[in-house]
């Protein structure tokens, strides 16, 4: 199975409200790497202010800094290869580089958030008050 990576460079992506872009944006993807986590996939999100490190020890990372620099993000790593630079990735696109056997882990979405407030219909479950009962930081 591949390791999935999205790396961002907003500071507070989880801070921008819903009708904006990046915020909507932004919980779809950590929404949908979260459960595909918590199904068993190697995939997390990560972001700049939080993860600085995991950005220096990345080689995909530093090409895309050397090449494209701030506008090459956010972006999607396939096993340390760029997969896309620019824009979150479509929910599709980061299914595609997951096993089939992956698709039948999203069968039941809402069982990755068993316990929680939402049952796994809220779209930004990991706003405080919904959803797991773990920050974004956590969750990686």
């Amino acid at each position: 199975m591949k390791t999935i990576r999205v790396y961002d460079i907003n500071l507070s992506p989880e801070t921008q409200p819903m009708d904006t872009q990046i915020g909507a944006d932004y919980r779809r993807v950590f929404t949908i790497l979260y459960t595909l986590r918590a199904r068993g996939a190697d995939a997390k999100y990560l972001n700049l202010h939080r993860d600085s490190l995991l950005f220096m020890d990345s080689p995909a990372v530093q090409q895309i800094m050397r090449t494209e620099g701030m506008e090459g993000f956010p972006c999607m790593t396939a096993d340390d290869e760029i997969i896309l630079t620019g824009r979150y990735p479509t929910n599709e696109e980061i299914l595609e580089q997951l096993d089939a056997d992956m698709l039948q882990l999203l069968a039941n979405p809402a069982g990755a958030f068993a316990g929680s407030a939402c049952n796994g219909v809220c779209s930004s479950c990991h706003v405080a008050g919904c959803g797991p009962q773990t920050s974004p930081a956590a969750a990686q």
